[in-house]
C-alpha cells in the first residue's frame, strides 16, 4: 500500500481527541515507518509573529499550523516545488518540504514560493503502524481507521480548518465510490 502524497482523513467517529476532524498529509511511506503534517489544525500564532519571535520581519498573511504531536518545535514548510533551499524534500513534481535554518531569513528577504503552508511539529508512526491502523487491525476498529484521498493543491494550500476536513471527507467518498464502479 502506497501512503507517500495522500491524506489520511480522521473518520466521523473520532470524537475527542487530537485527531477529531483531522486532516494529514503523508510526506514519507517506506519500511521504516511513515511522517506526515496535520493540514487543518491551524495556531492562534500568524506567521508575521512567529517570524518576530525568530528575529525576523516577515510581512504576509498566514497562520503556523500544528503539523503533529511529535517533535512540536521543529519548523517545516509545505511548498510548491518550484521553490528549494539545502533542506528541500521533492515529495512530487509538484510539492516538496523544507525544514532549513535560512527557511524565514529567506522568506523575510521576498523569497518564497508561490503556496506555502508552515507547521510545527510532525506525525510519525512505526514500521507498519500506519497500515495496521487504515486496515482496522486490532486493537484498532474499522469504524475509527482512516479514510485516503489524493490531494490537489487547493485542498492542500487554500482550505482550512473544518472545511478542509469537510471537503477531504467528500473526496474519499468520491474516489472510493469510483473505484467500486471500475
Amino acid at each position: 500500500m502506497e501512503l507517500k502524497n495522500k491524506l489520511l482523513i480522521a473518520p466521523p467517529a473520532v470524537k475527542e481527541s487530537f485527531w477529531y476532524k483531522t486532516v494529514i498529509y503523508v510526506t514519507e511511506h517506506h519500511p521504516q515507518g511513515s511522517v506526515g503534517l496535520v493540514l487543518n489544525k491551524r495556531s492562534q500564532m500568524t506567521v508575521t509573529e512567529f517570524a518576530d519571535q525568530c528575529g525576523f520581519k516577515i510581512n504576509t498573511p498566514g497562520y503556523i499550523y500544528l503539523g503533529g504531536p511529535v517533535n512540536v518545535k521543529a519548523l517545516t514548510m509545505m511548498h510548491t516545488s518550484e521553490w528549494k533551499c539545502s533542506n528541500t524534500m521533492k515529495i512530487t513534481p509538484r510539492l516538496s518540504i523544507s525544514s532549513a535554518e535560512d527557511l524565514l531569513a529567506r522568506m523575510a528577504m521576498g523569497d518564497r514560493p508561490r503556496h506555502w503552508r508552515m507547521f510545527l511539529g510532525l506525525c510519525g508512526w512505526a514500521s507498519g503502524q500506519l497500515e495496521d491502523e487504515i486496515r482496522g487491525v486490532p486493537p484498532r476498529t474499522h469504524d475509527l481507521s482512516w479514510l485516503l484521498a489524493n490531494p490537489d493543491l487547493d485542498l492542500l494550500f487554500e482550505s482550512d480548518n473544518a472545511d478542509q476536513w469537510t471537503q477531504s471527507v467528500e473526496l474519499s467518498g468520491k474516489e472510493f465510490a469510483q473505484s467500486i464502479l471500475i
